[in-house]
């Protein structure tokens, strides 16, 4: 199967490579800031408190403030790893220019390598994340699945295109769905555990992992015990953690979504579906596959809330999976996919046309034409119902 799967393999390294050197999105600054102040300043405990503890007229608290490193400590140590191997063979010149003033880099020369090796992480999970699939995967259907991987536009967005670290998360849970097709419960939490320090929502998985009481147990204490652990240090030493990165402004949005019970008291759609899910699973945990009950609170989340692009990674593994596995599912995969790119063209430029350099506001565009509030409120109902699409065994 490697042979044939050779020439793909080499073709998507290659696009990947092109992507991750000619585009570029301002998020990817701040990963690499943190990393920079760990693997260049050894600033291994503190460097949430960096930005901080300078004066207030420093250049980096005016373009960036004090509250910029907002995830947990694995998001920025990966970064950091590669960093410390990797920085000497790049322009330090051209890193400190993406930092200060990235408006100005269109005719440097360095940018692509620089762009290239500050990517490298996500190749790395990429290349893991194959590998994991075809071990979960049986030999039937390695080869599509295999395929699907190498060119799902999820990825290359989310990683290569906007540079974000989600696909470490992505990671994980395929390291936790191949452990639990192992019966090895204790090992899938605390995979899912290391995917809650990028960002804490894995947490929500974890009760999902085994098939009985006992094993559920196991899996949320070793996995919450993970996280615990790696987020300990920071608790105990850094303000900067405390005030800015243990609980995510982001959180509301899960709570966002909800129907009034009274004047000041409501019911949260996410959670209401959450605990409908965690219920389901005890009592019929054969009701669906692994990979479809641990998907069930990805798409329920997508459904009712306004999801930054960069999370929808999360799922990509599972609909890989999901999609080779369940062959009827295919269409509602594919056409939630392309809703999510649907929209993805109503956010702000940055992260659509403006990666490529082309000046246009589609939301401001179709707004005199037909209200685009209402345009991407029925994608997403469309969206949602195409979630229960995928779950529902046909």
């Amino acid at each position: 199967m490697f042979k044939k799967l050779l020439p793909f393999l080499i073709l998507a390294i290659i696009l990947r490579i092109i992507i991750a050197g000619f585009v570029l999105h301002p998020d990817i600054r701040g990963h690499n800031l943190a990393s920079y102040f760990i693997s260049q300043q050894n600033e291994w405990l503190t460097f949430y408190d960096h930005l901080n503890k300078l004066p207030r007229t420093d250049k980096l608290v005016n373009l960036y403030t004090d509250g910029l490193l907002v995830y947990p400590p694995l998001a920025y140590f990966t970064h950091a790893i590669f960093m410390k191997l990797t920085f000497p063979f790049v322009s330090h010149d051209t890193f400190w220019q993406l930092i200060y003033d990235m408006g100005s880099l269109t005719k440097n020369k360095d940018l692509f390598v620089l762009l290239v090796t500050l990517k490298l992480p996500y190749l790395i999970a990429d290349i893991i994340s194959l590998f994991v699939l075809n071990k979960i995967l049986d030999t039937k259907n390695q080869f599509w699945g295999s395929i699907i991987w190498l060119f799902n536009p999820i990825t290359l967005y989310s990683a290569y295109m906007i540079g974000q670290f989600d696909i470490y998360i992505t990671m994980f849970i395929f390291l936790s769905v191949l452990a639990i097709s192992k019966k090895k419960t204790v090992l899938s939490g605390i995979f899912m555990g290391l995917a809650s320090l990028y960002k804490p929502f894995p947490l929500f998985l974890l009760p999902l992992l085994g098939e009985n009481t006992k094993d559920k147990i196991k899996a949320v204490t070793v996995g919450v015990g993970t996280y615990i652990l790696g987020i300990l240090p920071f608790v105990l030493t850094s303000p900067g953690f405390k005030n800015y990165a243990l609980f995510a402004t982001q959180t509301d949005k899960l709570t966002y979504a909800k129907i009034m019970v009274s004047g000041s008291q409501y019911l949260p759609l996410f959670y209401v579906g959450l605990a409908l899910i965690y219920w389901l699973n005890f009592y019929k945990p054969k009701l669906l596959t692994p990979s479809m009950w641990l998907i069930s609170p990805l798409l329920l989340f997508y459904s009712v809330t306004h999801f930054h692009p960069q999370w929808f990674t999360w799922s990509a593994g599972l609909l890989t999976l999901i999609a080779v596995t369940k062959r009827k599912s295919v269409l509602p995969v594919l056409v939630l996919v392309v809703l999510y790119f649907l929209i993805i063209l109503t956010f702000e430029p940055s992260l659509n046309f403006g990666l490529f350099g082309i000046n246009f506001n589609f939301f401001d565009w179709l707004n005199p034409r037909f209200p685009a509030d209402q345009f991407v409120s029925i994608l997403r109902a469309i969206l949602a119902a195409t979630s229960l699409a995928v779950l529902i065994p046909l």
